[in-house]
């Protein structure tokens, strides 16, 4: 064996080593509520590690999930027309098709901690500008640099708990964790539309910035009590490398490309969306048993809809996908999900509009937990930066290109065409990633798969 590779092997060796202490001291470590403790099936459902990073990264969510809620239907308020709108929400993730590689660099040589607080810290500021700032450019610039923030959130988060996960149980942790940051996308959208109604925008998105404050001062109290894990020994490559490594592996290839048509239907189109969708098809305000509600408020309510859906449904689909498989899980979300956005496409009556989302929010979050567990399935540490930035950076091209497509046009009938035709590419990508996931394994993914153990 050479010199490099025995340094790799006691690299390994240590990192296993002390992945195993933490590990069993977080199993050891009692998380309290009101001086109660939780069982220990509790806490495997939701370390500490997990609801630390996971309650930091939801704060982080609310500005970004308002915007989402507010600025398609209340464009005029930050001046802007509903194609500038479409560019700012698309901006935030084209971006991050570079910033993605650069986060698996910053934390493969960093660690978690340092790089995941210094995000929560630009978080607060970029949250603050967006209500006090109407030149197209800052937003933009605003957009942009959440875009790199949100890099490193995500990438923190997820290798929190892969770190944590084992392969009986990563996707129930995958899930449970993907349930606590939704927590921030229903608070943003749900109070940002509201209050946006009530108070106005500013200082909505003001109050959105101390929450994420005082979120990340109880993050860093929270990691005070928790080990240091050492960074592993890990493999990192550019962009172009990484993504050579996804060509090569078709397994992580279907995985990423899933990732990349759900997140383009749903985080992009409809996401970005539907506050438009609302205001040209029920108008200024929408009558629901009688109580008439405000287009801003209800486009909150809806998109809000979508986050307790994924709440809701993600420990459950992750415990699913570890039981049945990812392949029987993911078909039958994609079948679902496409039965929703079609009737998205045809609705005319606000019920009919209700049930599809319902339908298509539910559906697309179980498949999201099990296309990331099934992408961590094939991340062991020697290479979860790579798969990480890389199956991110799929998912983050197809919800830039959403808004773009959906809010570019500014026509309810092409907007509706957009839906029907998106439910006609859910259900054949169902079909093709059947056909794929369920040969033989590829050796790289069969290799991939053998040695991941967390």
């Amino acid at each position: 064996m050479s010199v490099a590779s025995r340094n790799i092997s006691n690299r390994r060796t240590e990192f296993d080593g002390a992945t195993a202490a933490v590990r069993g001291g977080y199993l050891r470590r009692t998380v309290r509520f009101a001086g109660a403790p939780l069982s220990s099936r509790l806490q495997r459902l939701a370390p500490l590690s997990v609801i630390a990073a996971g309650g930091a990264v939801a704060a982080t969510l609310l500005g970004d999930s308002m915007l989402y809620a507010v600025m398609p239907s209340s464009p005029g308020a930050w001046g802007l027309s509903v194609a500038a709108v479409g560019v700012l929400l698309s901006a935030n993730r084209l971006v991050r098709l570079l910033s993605n590689p650069l986060a698996a660099v910053i934390f493969s040589r960093l660690g978690t901690r340092i790089p995941f607080g210094a995000a929560i810290a630009v978080a607060v500021v970029v949250t603050a500008s967006y209500g006090w700032m109407t030149a197209f450019w800052a937003l933009l610039l605003a957009r942009v640099t959440w875009g790199v923030c949100w890099s490193m959130l995500r990438m923190g988060g997820e290798w929190t708990v892969l770190d944590e996960a084992t392969d009986e149980n990563r996707g129930l942790l995958i899930g449970s964790y993907s349930a606590i940051v939704r927590t921030g996308g229903l608070g943003g959208a749900l109070l940002g539309g509201l209050l946006t109604d009530a108070i106005g925008h500013r200082a909505t998105l003001s109050i959105f910035a101390v929450a994420i404050a005082a979120a990340g001062v109880a993050w860093l109290a929270a990691i005070r009590r928790l080990p240091t894990l050492p960074p592993p020994p890990t493999q990192v490559t550019g962009l172009a490398a990484g993504f050579a490594d996804v060509l090569r592996d078709r397994r992580l290839l279907m995985v990423s490309v899933s990732g990349l048509l759900v997140g383009l239907v749903f985080a992009g189109l409809v996401g970005a969306s539907i506050g438009f969708f609302l205001r040209e098809q029920f108008g200024e305000r929408i009558t629901l048993g009688g109580l008439a509600i405000g287009v801003t408020s209800f486009a909150g309510i809806t998109l809000a809809s979508r986050s307790v859906a994924n709440i809701g449904v993600g420990p459950l689909a992750g415990h699913l996908s570890d039981r049945i498989g990812r392949v029987r899980g993911t078909v039958g979300g994609l079948l679902i999900a496409a039965v929703g956005v079609a009737l998205l496409g045809l609705a005319t009556s606000i019920w009919v509009f209700i049930a599809a989302v319902l339908i298509a929010f539910i559906a697309s979050g179980a498949t999201m937990v099990q296309l990331t567990a099934a992408a961590g399935d094939m991340a062991p540490p020697a290479r979860r930066a790579t798969v990480l930035s890389t199956y991110a950076t799929f998912l983050d091209l197809g919800a830039a290109i959403g808004p773009l497509l959906g809010l570019s046009f500014g026509s309810l009938t092409t907007l509706r065409a957009m839906f029907l035709a998106s439910a006609v590419a859910l259900a054949v990508l169902a079909l093709v990633f059947r056909a794929t996931m369920s040969g033989r394994p590829t050796i790289e993914a069969a290799t991939v798969g053998e040695s991941t153990g967390g």
